[in-house]
């Protein structure tokens, strides 16, 4: 069976997504003011030219998140497969309720008194024990 979970952000995520965005544009902007009037005419060549782009990339990048639906935040949408798991019958001549770590501790108990391991006092006493656990 596959189950889809999808997760979208909430009113108030988008606004503050919103908010966030204009002021990460507005403080981008100031670096790119400050790329073309200070840091390429004063002759920093290469590194003048990349602070510019990247500062433009930032302006861009928070015009997006000002003006699109849920601002910088998205939707995920995720499948999960699940494996289902029969349901037992107790009338199937199984006892369902009884663990298998129970029934294997059980099993071996038995396996040792056939051994001759364990005395028929042995099993029973330590047979009653782990029946108690339930």
């Amino acid at each position: 069976m596959k189950k889809n979970i999808q997760w979208k952000p909430s009113p108030a995520a988008r606004k503050f997504s919103r908010i966030f965005s204009v002021v990460f544009a507005l403080i981008a902007l100031g670096f790119v003011v400050i790329g073309v009037t200070e840091i390429i005419p004063s002759g920093a060549g290469v590194f003048g030219i990349v602070w510019t782009l990247m500062a433009c990339t930032f302006v861009g990048i928070g015009i997006y998140g000002a003006v699109s639906r849920d601002g910088l935040y998205r939707g995920y949408s995720v499948e999960i497969e699940e494996e289902e798991t029969p349901r037992s019958n107790a009338r199937e001549g199984h006892v369902s309720s009884i663990g298998p770590d129970v029934k294997a501790r059980l099993e071996q108990l038995e396996t040792l008194k056939e051994a001759g391991l364990i005395t028929a006092r042995e099993y029973e006493d330590k047979r009653q024990e782990i029946l108690r656990e339930l």
